[in-house]
């Protein structure tokens, strides 16, 4: 089922997200097959400046993030494993929690994270998922079990930790709500995946929270760091929490 981007105007105030993306995005406009004139949208080529000074530039991309991860999983005794990909509009890594083995079947617990870098935006979720081998070990099928989308149960520590050292690093950030992060905007597409509709979590992060995820289990709170997006003065007796 897919959730559309929308929020309610009296309580929350979103727009910095859609402004952000339509910036970069050129919204109605088929991506397409090659580079036509999709390609050519200012914002389009601002991108692509933005991910070769801030991703390609490897001592950049260093002093920004990598020394900050490593830190992380130092801090919190766990592996990080840098996940950044060189097109997405993101730094990421995630931090594993957990990792057991029953026979033929490995099952994982990471903490992902992922900061903009379209906008002061970053997000944080945790991913079970299991990965089950054939006999020799060298073929593996592998299928996620369940999102955690707010500090919850075992991820609920790690979580809170790696959001208050994103928040310190970057302070004019705001976690965006897997709510809002799973919306989507019609007419948009991203320039590094092949598809007619994407999210808001596409167009500022990355793929891994793709489509195929939406009907996956989600545990915690799809409303997390809401109350960050509130506009001033606003009673929460009058607009109950469901009112987004």
């Amino acid at each position: 089922m897919e959730l559309n981007f929308s929020f309610n105007p009296n309580i929350y105030d979103f727009w910095k997200i859609y402004e952000a993306i339509r910036q970069y995005y050129p919204i109605g406009i088929d991506r397409g097959q090659g580079r036509g004139i999709y390609f050519e949208y200012s914002g389009i080529k601002k991108l692509e400046k933005i991910l070769v000074d801030n991703i390609h530039d490897n001592k950049m991309y260093k002093k920004q993030w990598v020394n900050f991860t490593e830190k992380l999983g130092e801090e919190l005794n766990l592996e990080n494993i840098g996940t950044t990909f060189g097109q997405a509009p993101s730094y990421s890594s995630s931090l594993i929690l957990e990792r057991s083995q029953t026979n033929n079947c490995v099952h994982t617990k990471e903490l992902h994270f992922s900061v903009s870098l379209i906008g002061d935006f970053f997000q944080i979720y945790g991913l079970d998922s299991t990965r089950v081998f054939e006999k020799d070990g060298e073929i593996g099928y592998s299928a996620v079990n369940v999102v955690t989308i707010s500090p919850f149960q075992e991820y609920k520590k790690p979580f809170e930790y790696v959001e208050y050292k994103i928040k310190e690093k970057y302070p004019n950030h705001r976690i965006v709500p897997f709510r809002i992060g799973q919306g989507i905007i019609n007419g948009l597409q991203v320039h590094y995946l092949d598809i007619e509709t994407c999210s808001v979590n596409e167009a500022l992060f990355n793929q891994f929270l793709n489509e195929e995820h939406i009907s996956i289990p989600t545990r915690g709170d799809i409303f997390y760091g809401m109350e960050k997006w509130k506009k001033k003065n606003i009673d929460p007796k009058d607009y109950p929490q469901w009112e987004f």
